[in-house]
Order: C-alpha cells, then structure tokens, then sequence
C-alpha cells in the first residue's frame, strides 16, 4: 500500500506550489530497518539511491533513533578492503641543492611599487631606496610572470 503525502505551499505571488513525497511504505520500513542496524545517513542512501539530506530529513521526521552505544556503520566500516601487510620503504635522502641569489636578467631592476604587468616578478635579493624588494624588470615572457631565464630557473613542470 503506497501512501503519498501531498504538501502545499504558497509562493511569493500567493500561489500554490504542490510537493509530493515519494517514500513509500516499503522504503519507511527499508529506512527504519537500517537505522535499527546503526548505518549513517551516507551508507543509507547510497543503498537507496536517494540523497543523503532527503535521508537524514526523512529521520528527523519520523523521529527515527540509532542504537545506543554503538558507533555508527559509515561507508568506511560497511566496505572495508582487504588490509595489506605493511611493508617498509627506505628513500634516500635527497641532496639539498643550493640557491643561488636572484640577479636581474638583462633589464634594470624595477622597484616593488612600480612594476608594470610586463615586467618580470622575479623578487631579487637587493633592496629599493624605499626598502622595498625589486623586480628583476626584464620583458616577461607571454602568459609568465617571468623573463625567459626567470621561468626556466622557477618553474620545473616535474623535473628533479
């Protein structure tokens, strides 16, 4: 026996706008069979193809309790994989690879507050008159922040 619950609400305008429910008997009774067994809201709603919000207000509504001192089955508990026996990898230790001070390419270093969007955003390692950074100020190349030398010497695209 499938009962349909029919809400209606009124718009802004005063109109009505009609909600039907689509839980029927049998998914009330799938609904609070799993909640007696402990199972969240996610692992709910996954086995019933529904969304995990219309889960959980459908428990709000029907007033719905999980069991007492018992954690919760969660997606993590109900599908746990086989466990792997735990190996131990040794890595080398990288060489730590010394920088080498950021000296302007072939512009004239240009100061941090006067920097034009085609200028080089290369920080170097000397100071304005201000006491603010300066740019290397070399042509960035297009779609960088960076002169040639710049980019190559910042960016690695996964190179060691």
């Amino acid at each position: 026996m499938t009962i349909k619950t029919t809400v209606v609400l009124r718009d802004k305008r005063g109109g009505p706008m009609v909600f039907h429910s689509t839980w029927d008997d049998a998914a009330e009774q799938t609904l609070r069979r799993w909640v007696a067994e402990g199972a969240s809201s996610s692992v709910i709603a996954d086995a019933m193809h529904r969304t995990r919000s219309a889960v959980s207000g459908k428990i709000l509504r029907l007033k719905l309790k999980r069991p007492e001192g018992q954690s919760p089955m969660t997606k993590a508990s109900a599908k746990q994989p086989p466990k792997a026996k735990a190996s131990v990898v040794v890595l080398a230790p990288k060489p730590e690879r010394k920088l080498a001070p950021v000296e302007a390419a072939n512009g004239k270093p240009v100061p941090f507050l006067q920097a034009k969007s085609f200028h080089c955003r290369a920080v170097l390692d000397e100071r304005g008159e201000d006491g603010l950074a300066m740019f290397c100020g070399a042509k960035n190349r297009p779609g960088s922040s960076w002169c040639p030398k710049h980019h190559a010497l910042f960016v690695t695209y996964g190179r060691d």
